[in-house]
């Protein structure tokens, strides 16, 4: 296991993040385009007003003004929010086509491996519980693994593979003894966190 496959997630993280986020800002740039252009024209209305109508009807269209900006802004910032759910999902479709290769490529044995080695240095090694899709387990070096994760924890490990229909299409889910602790490492758990993860960095590039 010379490369750490977890790192596929965050080198696709990164990825995703920077084209999502170039797309964000170009959005940014446009939503505030608007904003400008919907103030430089309530200014020229407002002069154009101020010039010859009584006080009753200069303040009726003041009204009238900062009502259309302020509908106008509440749609601006909904199609914003509409933009950002479709570029955040079209590059998780992306990102979805790229694990399914994964999956059926020759770098899913050293995936699967290192997210297990991953998993259980986390849970601190002992005795520990690995679910896996039916027929994944041939993919697995169990021995070389225990020792691995032994040495990584300073602690005795032992791993019992289990072989299941765990809803997912690749990856693994680790369990420590008494069942009270998982780490899910399937590819749809590790999507969904850095899923949330981009979300929340794009939300912050469109309302910084």
């Amino acid at each position: 296991m010379t490369e750490s496959k977890p790192d596929v997630f965050d080198r696709m993280k990164d990825e995703i993040f920077a084209n999502a986020s170039e797309k964000a800002k170009a959005i940014l740039n446009r939503a505030n385009q608007i904003a400008t252009e919907i103030l430089e024209d309530a200014r020229i209305r407002a002069e154009r007003i101020s010039k010859d109508i009584t006080e009753k009807t200069k303040k009726e269209e003041d009204l009238r003004l900062r009502r259309d900006i302020a509908r106008t802004k509440l749609t601006a910032r909904a199609n914003i929010l509409k933009s950002k759910e479709d570029l955040i999902n079209e590059a998780f479709d992306t990102a979805w086509e790229k694990v399914m290769e994964l999956v059926n490529s020759a770098k899913y044995t050293t995936y699967l491996n290192d997210s297990i080695t991953e998993a259980a240095i986390g849970l601190g090694g002992g005795d520990l519980k690995v679910k896996t899709l039916e027929g994944h387990g041939k993919y697995i070096d169990a021995q070389q693994l225990q020792q691995v994760i032994t040495q990584k924890t300073n602690t005795t490990t032992t791993l019992k593979f289990m072989e299941e229909d765990i809803r997912s299409i690749g990856g693994a889910i680790v369990i420590n003894a008494d069942e009270t602790i998982r780490i899910d490492n399937t590819f749809e758990a590790r999507l969904r966190r850095m899923k949330e993860s981009i979300r929340t960095e794009i939300a912050n590039i469109l309302f910084e």
